[in-house]
């Protein structure tokens, strides 16, 4: 899923640029496009922290459930016993074995299945998370590479103006001229 979203944004960047370098496009609408990309940049970006909240919110929830569950397996085990089981990527195996000196086997059989299953799922959505941070730089790199284009815009926009106001006074200039050189024939 993320390599094609991976690979949609870089498409979407290439549409972009090469829209952006066409001479047959305004600048006003370059301009808007910009805008517009920015606006769709801060968009992902927050339902991409929204995601990673929701993740980072399962997995405690998981964590939690999986320290009930181990108690429940090993109810002699200790504080720290119960940490490391749930904080060690080899959880599973700790947990296995406090199910084989377990009293209740097929319930804590059926519990190590489930922490099997949603110790994955956690890895799986670790992964995603970090594909997501590395979208969200992609991202944000993109938005740094479009702010010199919109700056040589901008700076454009301000030399047309100046060009504009020229023009006026020269306009203005030459009206009176041409009404002196008038009153004199």
């Amino acid at each position: 899923m993320m390599s094609q979203v991976n690979s949609e944004m870089r498409a979407l960047r290439e549409l972009k640029n090469q829209y952006m370098s066409s001479h047959s496009v305004a600048n006003s609408q370059k301009a808007l496009l910009q805008s517009r990309y920015q606006k769709v940049g801060r968009d992902v970006k927050a339902l991409l922290t929204a995601y990673s909240n929701v993740s980072k919110n399962y997995s405690t929830q998981y964590r939690e459930k999986l320290k009930k569950q181990y108690r429940i397996a090993n109810p002699s085990a200790t504080e720290e016993e119960v940490d490391e089981a749930v904080y060690n990527d080899d959880a599973h195996q700790a947990f296995a074995q406090a199910v084989s000196n377990s009293s209740r086997v097929q319930n804590a059989t059926r519990v190590l299945s489930s922490v099997k299953q949603r110790h994955d799922d956690v890895k799986k959505i670790a992964k995603t998370i970090e594909e997501l941070a590395a979208l969200i730089q992609e991202l944000s790199e993109l938005v740094d590479e479009q702010q010199v284009q919109l700056d040589s815009i901008e700076d454009a926009v301000e030399a047309s103006n100046t060009h504009v106001q020229s023009a006026q006074v020269a306009i203005g200039e030459g009206i009176v001229l041409a009404k002196k050189t008038r009153k004199c024939k």
